[in-house]
């Protein structure tokens, strides 16, 4: 009774765990991910969340070193975070570009972070908090967070 008591135990933290943290992948090289040590790493970080599947998305994209100017003008690490489709769709929509991105498969960061909008970009803190949600524009980071 003890050793099955332990195991629900285990498997609920660890579930919570991987809940909590969940397990992305580097666009371009497919290498696993931890978001608490990446954004802890690189944080604050403006995360532009897109999927080439959304409306205006090719429109985002092209813009993305806009973003990413904008971003380091509002002290912020900049970050394109792909979710819910195939790793193959967004390498296919993104390669030849210049772009720092994330895979997200199944949408965690969507999930943990409640976003409903894509695209859209949400400012996180190095400790992995939301502190901003923003309109997918560079206008809207180059105001940066908080105004």
């Amino acid at each position: 009774m003890k050793r099955l008591a332990f195991l629900i135990l285990a498997t609920a933290i660890s579930s919570t765990a991987a809940a909590a943290d969940p397990q992305l992948v580097d666009g371009v090289s497919g290498a696993p991910i931890v978001w608490s040590d990446w954004v802890a790493k690189r944080g604050p970080v403006a995360v532009l969340v897109w999927a080439s599947w959304a409306p205006q998305s090719a429109t985002v994209a092209a813009s993305y070193q806009a973003f990413a100017k904008a971003g380091r003008e509002a002290g912020l690490h900049m970050v394109l975070l792909d979710v819910q489709e195939p790793l193959a769709d967004g390498r296919k929509a993104l390669s030849g570009r210049s772009v720092n991105w994330i895979h997200d498969r199944h949408g965690a960061l969507l999930k943990q972070y409640r976003v409903i909008t894509v695209p859209s970009v949400i400012v996180i803190s190095a400790d992995g908090e939301l502190q901003q949600r923003l309109d997918a524009t560079p206008e809207a980071l180059r105001a940066g967070p908080g105004h």
